[in-house]
């Protein structure tokens, strides 16, 4: 009795523990590709709301979305490198936008400044700034 007790407890522990693994093997692939959909939204071409604003030629719904878009970045996990450094870029571009959409002397400037496309490729694009 106690051996057929032991051997269920140990299977129902390992069936918990593969399905635990499963479970975080469909998350993590998922989580990547939200920020691919923010850069091709707002960062991919050459007219993208990103150079837009970094240029000084945005409106202030333009501003105001740009902003929306790096505090969903803020929220993200990064598909590479270290979460810190990724929370320290997306924190700096939330706070910088904030300022441009306070209309604050200089913000373009921070902006521009915090949003510089290779630093984060580089620490946190697989394949870095293709």
């Amino acid at each position: 009795m106690r051996n057929g007790a032991g051997i269920i407890a140990v299977l129902l522990l390992l069936t918990g523990a593969s399905l635990d693994a499963q479970e975080k093997g469909k998350k993590q692939p998922a989580a990547k590709k939200p920020v691919k959909e923010v850069m091709e939204r707002s960062f991919k071409d050459k007219g993208a709301l990103i150079f837009l604003v970094r240029d000084g030629e945005s409106t202030e719904a333009q501003n105001k979305k740009l902003l929306e878009e790096f505090k969903l970045l803020d929220g993200m996990q990064p598909p590479l490198g270290d979460v810190k450094a990724w929370k320290n870029r997306t924190g700096a571009a939330v706070a910088a936008l904030q300022e441009l959409v306070d209309k604050k002397p200089g913000a373009v400037e921070r902006v521009r400044s915090v949003t510089e496309c290779s630093a984060c490729h580089n620490a946190h694009r697989v394949g870095g700034n293709k």
